[in-house]
């Protein structure tokens, strides 16, 4: 194992508050909910009219792959590839009677042979984004391995107003207990790691490395977004 993988994974596992099994099964139970109905329109909208008997669609920080089990189980037959670092994930993975594979790699610097030039179809990126250090290399490299036309979905938490996450978290906007000062610095540490951009910040970078913006929403009352690009023709 390299030493940047290894430093991922540290860091992924910090990011899940030093316990990857609960973050595993965190991801397992919120599945439903992060691949909603809207989800299911944004996707039907926006990538499935890309795909077609054997299309290649990548999950990029699959998790566990359920997505892609989900994927394997409906539509055309299609090439289905996941992409995944943290081992608590990987431990959690579907079952080998599923039909797609799961790779390991960092994606803050994804190596270049990871996927071919433009051999996708259609890549998804889902709550991805606010783990990385910089996504600029990574979504270079997706703009050369979708294929011209080919669809990046995009869908993560962006930066909202501090009262707003507080409030979201606590589920009141006053607080009259006290709490202890190593609970708050664990909880303003995932308030900065789940607020690290803007929409406008995720529009900007999606633009700089050549991609065609087809659609962006404000989800979850604005605290999240949801973006289809496009490498154009």
């Amino acid at each position: 194992m390299s030493d940047s993988l290894q430093e991922l994974r540290d860091y992924l596992t910090r990011h899940h508050g030093g316990d990857g099994q609960r973050a595993a099964t965190r991801t397992l139970e919120g599945h439903a909910r992060n691949h909603d109905d809207n989800f299911r329109r944004f996707w039907a909208e926006h990538a499935a009219p890309q795909l077609q008997q054997g299309s290649r669609v990548v999950d990029l920080g699959c998790g566990p792959g359920l997505f892609l089990r989900d994927l394997s189980l409906t539509g055309p037959a299609l090439e289905l590839v996941g992409v995944e670092a943290a081992p608590y994930m990987l431990e959690q993975a579907c079952e080998d009677d599923y039909d797609f594979s799961i790779r390991v790699a960092d994606l803050n610097d994804p190596p270049e042979d990871l996927f071919e030039h433009a051999s996708l179809d259609v890549a998804l990126a889902n709550r991805l984004f606010h783990e990385l250090h910089q996504p600029l290399v990574l979504l270079q490299k997706l703009h050369d391995w979708l294929k011209p036309g080919g669809v990046l979905i995009v869908i993560d938490m962006v930066r909202q107003p501090l009262g707003s996450f507080l409030t979201h978290k606590f589920g009141k906007d006053r607080l009259d207990e006290p709490l202890g000062a190593k609970e708050m610095a664990a909880l303003f540490e995932d308030y900065f790691e789940h607020n690290r951009y803007h929409d406008s910040d995720l529009l900007a970078l999606l633009a700089m490395t050549g991609f065609e913006i087809l659609a962006d929403e404000p989800i979850r009352s604005g605290r999240t977004v949801q973006i289809a690009a496009r490498r154009p023709y």
